[in-house]
């Protein structure tokens, strides 16, 4: 990280009296963890901070302490506004009749982010956003309180996926006891942000396993707003099934298509280890991770679902051409 840029960073934030933490729209647990983990840390700092999410915080993650303080409206007055785990202004969470303000400091992992902010802290290297700021605490001038632990090990877990993904290593590792020092509990934050689900979202999940596909080494499925509301689920997203589709034996990509208001579809892409499916995602007006990226399309979901997959089957085996050993013909060739 430059250090000017977190100097300024920190400089801004001194100034500042009340702050807008925001995060992206459907959020994950690493967006809810770093967004409340920072509110925590800001109010510990002696600044007020009003942390403001349209779709309210989801069920799984209420547990958190400061869940309560989310608000779906602008608060009347602040002077900084901060963004975290969002890589693109589209997706920030917004009232549906407020404007996107000017983002004074941006604070990501995406490796698609496209730096909007007017500071942008942003490191691919970091799993996850929560652990980044977990790691610029200090040089912004903030302390990791008790509270904020357990919101950024939230993030932590959960963007980790238990500490599978391929970008877990010492380091998150070194994070984790850190945020276990501070006051986090691990066995607890893996079961509550994890396991634990409600029975809306399994018989949601129930609907995307009945029509499960496969095709070759993609495996897919789809959720409709049919599903969602036959189940009773109330958000958006997934409910995470597509992290339940991944551990399926012998395959190398997992799609999930999820029926959206307005015409919408949501596309989440899971790949294995190695494959870097960013690419195909920024062509879809999307972005994510190398492993785990996503995009938001208009059409019909049948429509959608096969030019998709027609064009996935394409990447990938693009991707396998790129990694598979040149033949003894090819290296001769080369000489």
């Amino acid at each position: 990280m430059d250090a000017e840029t977190l100097h300024q960073a920190k400089e801004r934030i001194s100034r500042s009296q009340a702050a807008l933490v925001l995060t992206h729209q459907r959020p994950d647990g690493d967006a809810l963890g770093s967004m409340l983990g920072l509110a925590h840390m800001l109010r510990a700092a002696g600044k007020k901070a009003h942390p403001v999410l349209a779709e309210g915080m989801s069920s799984v993650f209420r547990y958190l302490p400061g869940s309560g303080d989310v608000r779906a409206e602008m608060p009347g007055a602040f002077d900084l506004t901060l963004l975290v785990d969002c890589a693109d202004r589209e997706r920030i969470s917004l009232p549906e009749s407020a404007s996107v303000p000017p983002i004074d400091i941006l604070i990501d992992h995406h490796v698609t982010n496209a730096r909007f902010g007017k500071i942008n802290l942003v490191e691919p290297a970091a799993a996850s956003t929560a652990e980044f700021l977990t790691d610029l605490a200090e040089g912004l001038g903030l302390s990791v309180t008790r509270e904020a632990a357990m919101c950024l090990m939230a993030g932590v877990v959960t963007d980790t996926l238990g500490f599978r993904t391929p970008n877990t290593g010492i380091h998150t590792l070194e994070v984790t006891e850190a945020l276990m020092r501070a006051g986090a509990s691990l066995p607890e934050t893996v079961e509550r942000s994890l396991h634990r689900r409600s029975f809306a979202a399994a018989r949601y999940w129930g609907a995307g396993l009945s029509r499960l596909m496969r095709d070759g080494e993609i495996v897919w499925t789809s959720l409709t707003l049919a599903d969602r509301a036959s189940a009773g689920y109330p958000g958006r997203d997934d409910a995470d099934l597509v992290n339940i589709l991944s551990s399926i034996d012998n395959h190398e990509v997992t799609l999930m298509f999820i029926e959206q208001d307005s015409g919408k579809i949501k596309i989440s892409w899971r790949v294995a280890a190695g494959l870097d499916v960013t690419p195909l995602a920024i062509s879809f007006g999307g972005g994510g991770h190398p492993a785990a990226s996503g995009a938001l399309l208009s059409g019909a979901l049948d429509d959608v679902c096969a030019e998709v997959l027609q064009r996935t089957k394409g990447w990938l085996s693009g991707a396998h051409a790129a990694r598979k050993p040149p033949s003894n013909e090819e290296c001769q060739a080369g000489r």
